[in-house]
């Protein structure tokens, strides 16, 4: 029995199926996970004349929409971009627009439509557009917090 285990035929078969499943398990560990279904519950802050909470508060879900973004790719941008842009022009309307204020108003009101457009456009490469976003909320994010630090 020994000796038709020894055989090469045998040893390359079990050699084929080890590489086999090695590779496969391999794939299946690096595959992004699916993002979970979230209730669609957006928060609308309390109307307010604190321009800089509000801008935090906006910095606070584009740190969590990239995070989450950068964990689950296309599929999120897809399910998650309405809501967020919901987020964003709940906390932009909670914001008592006064001089002061105006420029964060503004701030807030170019990021959501920047996220509309990228939503509504026609999507050939869905890697570029996912990279296209997490470049617009980088960069968002960067001015948003150097806005914050001037205006301290």
């Amino acid at each position: 029995m020994i000796e038709n285990l020894l055989r090469p035929e045998v040893l390359l078969s079990n050699v084929l199926v080890c590489l086999a499943t090695f590779l496969i398990t391999r794939w299946a560990l690096k595959r992004k996970e699916r993002p979970r279904r979230q209730k669609a519950a957006v928060q609308a802050p309390k109307r307010t004349t604190d321009g800089p909470a509000i801008l935090e508060a906006s910095l606070a879900t584009l740190q969590s929409y990239k995070n989450n973004l950068n964990k689950y790719g296309y599929p999120y941008f897809q399910e998650t971009t309405p809501i967020v842009i919901q987020q964003l022009k709940a906390e932009a309307n909670s914001l008592i627009t006064s001089e002061a204020n105006q420029p964060i108003h503004e701030l807030l009101q170019k990021n959501y439509e920047k996220l509309r457009t990228f939503q509504e456009q026609e999507v050939a490469d869905t890697k570029k557009l996912e990279l296209e976003v997490l470049n617009h909320v980088n960069k968002t994010m960067i001015t948003w917090r150097n806005w914050l630090k001037e205006s301290r």
